[in-house]
C-alpha cells in the first residue's frame, strides 16, 4: 500500500478511529515522510466534536501544526492577522542627501562615500560607481 495515500471512510470516524489510521501509517511510514493529507482532514474533522487538546493529545501531533492545518483547509486568515492588501509605494525622487553618509562597497573592493553637503549629482555618481570597472 502507497503510504502517500491513506484511504478514510466516507463516515465520520471516532478519534479511536482515527487514532489507529494515525499508528498503522506510522509504522508503515518511511523515514521523513509527511503526513498525508487524508490523516490531516480527518483530525481537523474531530476537532470540531472532541476537541483541539484532545485531539493533539491523541493523535500525538503538535497544536500549532493541527491549528495551522485547519485555517489552511479552511481558508480563513489567522486570529489577529489583518487581511493582506497591496499597497503600491512612489519612491520620492532622489535629489538631495538628507544629512547623513552613503558609503558603498563594490566586490570588488572599491568604496563610495558621499556625505551631505556634496554638490555632485548623486545619480550620476552612483551609475558611474556602479559600471566602472
Amino acid at each position: 500500500m502507497n503510504t502517500a495515500t491513506v484511504p478514510l471512510p466516507s463516515s465520520p470516524l471516532t478519534l479511536e478511529e482515527v487514532a489507529e489510521h494515525f499508528a498503522h501509517w506510522r509504522q508503515q511510514k518511511r523515514p521523513g515522510e509527511r503526513i498525508p493529507e487524508s490523516l490531516w482532514r480527518a483530525a481537523i474533522a474531530l476537532v470540531e466534536r472532541d476537541g483541539l487538546s484532545r485531539v493533539t493529545r491523541r493523535l500525538r501531533l503538535k497544536r500549532g501544526d493541527l491549528k495551522r492545518r485547519r485555517y489552511l483547509l479552511s481558508g480563513d486568515q489567522r486570529p489577529g492577522q489583518p487581511a493582506a492588501t497591496f499597497v503600491e509605494l512612489t519612491p520620492a525622487p532622489m535629489t538631495r542627501f538628507a544629512p547623513a553618509a552613503l558609503e558603498l562597497i563594490r566586490p570588488d573592493g572599491l568604496r563610495l562615500r558621499i556625505e551631505s553637503g556634496d554638490s555632485r549629482d548623486a545619480q550620476a555618481v552612483l551609475e558611474r560607481f556602479l559600471g566602472a570597472d
